[in-house]
């Protein structure tokens, strides 16, 4: 090991945000590693290019000890399909610990502490149980996800379609994540910690449509649509997985039950700034849901 940092997930929204802040220090001593299932088509994808790649695949546990070998450092970020922790997480945390890994920066969620049921949770339980150093990241509702997932929907249709009901949610920018992310992996008083990161507002779904009403010039509405109805649309015509659906009918159940909203001050602490608004953040890709 030489004072590596191993990104897993970097042509996601958090990991190539941290991969960004962590290749854009214009005094750094440490070197950027990639993770990744295929290093020569993630070279092409990838706007910010690391020091290296290392061929990683969370379903193939052969490549896990030379990947982790190859650095100190890791920002562990869940592919959204593997929710089989004993499976794919139990045996990637027992290497780490095996090869002497010094950190694991894990991207995890809001409130996972109070929910032993989602694989995040079980995750950072293995990660303390191992006791491999730590920084748990546990942001609320990306803003991202409405100009990615639900950008279609926006774009096309003028509509925000989440079964989320009256209930408010602390959104964050994953651009202030990544700053966190890359601030945790390159200093040691982050360790043994978690974070709880959010914006510095809460937002209802219908006052998120007003604001994209704003920027965007013409009326996107908040449809707020039963679960059944969410789900048929997302499975049956949209063809999303199953499994996807289901988690984002959790996510939004969460927001619909009044339990999304919960607002820190801890990034405002750790940025020395207030984090991005929504209406900033519509405001810069206002692009994005342009037909």
């Amino acid at each position: 090991m030489n004072n590596t940092i191993l990104i897993t997930g970097a042509t996601g929204n958090v990991g190539s945000e941290t991969l960004r802040c962590l290749m854009q220090r214009p005094d750094r001593d440490y070197r950027v590693c990639v993770a990744s299932r295929n290093p020569e088509k993630d070279r092409q994808r990838l706007p910010i290019q690391p020091d290296s790649f290392v061929r990683f695949d969370f379903e193939d546990d052969q490549t896990y000890a030379k990947a982790l070998r190859s650095a100190d450092r890791v920002l562990l970020i869940r592919p959204p399909q593997l929710a089989d922790v004993d499976r794919y997480f139990k045996p990637l945390i027992r290497v780490m610990s095996n090869v002497g890994t010094k950190q694991v920066v894990f991207l995890s969620l809001q409130g996972v502490e109070n929910n032993s049921l989602t694989p995040h949770h079980k995750i950072e339980k293995l990660i303390v149980d191992s006791g491999i150093p730590y920084t748990f990241l546990r942001p609320s509702f990306f803003m991202q996800n409405l100009s990615t997932t639900h950008r279609a929907e926006i774009a096309e249709r003028n509509e925000i379609f989440v079964p989320a009901g009256d209930g408010r949610t602390s959104f964050v920018d994953v651009a202030d994540i990544g700053e966190v992310a890359a601030m945790a992996l390159t200093d040691p008083t982050h360790l043994n910690e978690a974070y709880e990161l959010t914006g510095s507002e809460t937002l209802t779904y219908s006052e998120v449509a007003d604001i994209l009403t704003d920027v965007l010039g013409r009326p996107i509405r908040y449809t707020n649509p039963s679960i059944p109805a969410f789900i048929w649309r997302k499975r049956y015509k949209e063809n999303n997985p199953l499994g996807f659906t289901l988690i984002m009918v959790a996510l939004y159940t969460v927001a619909r039950l009044g339990k999304a909203d919960g607002v820190s001050d801890t990034m405002q602490r750790l940025l020395g700034r207030m984090p991005r608004t929504f209406r900033a953040f519509a405001e810069a890709n206002k692009s994005v849901w342009l037909r």
